[in-house]
């Protein structure tokens, strides 16, 4: 089975099932789609999943969202951040093409905020070394830098802005039933997720293994 941008719970998927084969890749989200739509992989993981006929898509976690700030910014020890507060900050922002830049220039927008935009990466790990140094300020899922608050090499502070989540599901081809080990490894993708299972009809039957 060939799955991308899976994360903690692969683990958690070898040791019930070590004979299992899974080969994970990480890659941008329209590959992401492309690869599971030409059949070069069985399943794919990923934010914003699109609404796409020949995908079906599986609800699996929403991620809250936080301000993401060098530990000394003026922002950083406060517990709440309202949004007029993000006014004129240096923002490093995501490429305009992804979804979750849309989705975060528009809560911004919906809050009459104007940030100051002084970079533009397609990946969170960049966005994080750019913060790090000082660059600027940013909105990221609160999990992705859990490490970095732990370390203080990194402060993220809730933001009041409670609509702004990211969404992640599992999507796999509609006319392309998943073999029992990817059935397995989605079974495994929810238990490990905080989220209720999707209504019947939207998810894939789950085998045991033999």
């Amino acid at each position: 089975m060939t799955a991308i941008k899976g994360d903690a719970a692969m683990q958690q998927f070898m040791s019930l099932y070590p004979e299992a084969r899974v080969q994970l890749e990480c890659l941008h989200p329209h590959k992401v789609v492309e690869a599971v739509l030409t059949g070069e992989v069985d399943i794919g993981i990923m934010s914003y999943p699109p609404a796409e006929r020949a995908l079906r898509v599986v609800p699996l976690r929403e991620e809250p969202m936080a301000l993401v700030c060098h530990p000394n910014h003026r922002l950083a020890r406060q517990r709440v951040v309202m949004p007029a507060e993000l006014a004129g900050e240096a923002f490093v922002a995501f490429d305009p093409g992804l979804t979750i830049r849309k989705a975060i220039d528009r809560a911004l927008r919906q809050h009459n905020v104007r940030v100051n935009i002084v970079m533009e990466f397609d990946n969170i790990e960049t966005i994080k070394q750019a913060i790090i140094i000082a660059a600027g300020i940013s909105i990221l899922p609160r999990h992705t830098v859990e490490k970095e608050a732990s370390i203080k090499t990194l402060a993220a502070v809730h933001v009041a802005i409670p609509d702004l989540v990211r969404p992640v599901g599992i999507v796999y081809r509609r006319q392309k039933p998943l073999t029992p080990t990817a059935e397995r490894f989605v079974q495994t993708l929810h238990e490990a997720s905080d989220v209720p299972r999707p209504p019947a009809g939207e998810r894939p039957r789950v085998t045991a293994p033999a």
